[in-house]
């Protein structure tokens, strides 16, 4: 194709979804792929309340996936929510105050393709080496 045939895109990564197909017209300001960085995921999980006090940012913790059994990736705390996600209607015992929970960001590290964006994953609170 010639240069002026080429669409570049702002960042390096990987194509993850195309929303036009060859032959399309392009609208002007309308998103054409979605691409992402596999070497900068986050992964959000909500901790319940009574386990909010013992996150601090910085801290760094394992995270497992169902299609790598076999390892752990470490996972860095960069966001802790301030507000929680979800409070029940009427919280008067300790029981309902489980329900409310907080989101917690992290910040994965590089896996080199082997994570992707959308899979499951399980974080294991207690502090990673």
């Amino acid at each position: 194709p010639a240069v002026k045939d080429l669409v570049r895109a702002p960042i390096n990564g990987v194509v993850l979804y195309r929303t036009v197909e060859l032959g399309e017209i392009a609208v002007p300001g309308a998103p054409m792929f979605t691409i992402a960085d596999l070497n900068r995921l986050t992964l959000t999980v909500y901790v319940p309340e009574d386990r909010y006090g013992q996150i601090a940012l910085g801290q760094v913790y394992p995270v497992m996936v169902d299609s790598f059994p076999q390892y752990y990736f470490k996972g860095t705390v960069s966001y802790i929510a301030d507000q929680p996600e979800f409070t029940p209607r009427n919280v008067q015992t300790t029981d309902s105050r489980k329900t409310t929970v907080y989101a917690i960001r992290l910040d994965l590290e590089p896996t080199n393709g082997k994570l992707k964006p959308g899979m499951p994953a399980d974080v294991n609170l207690e502090p990673a080496d």
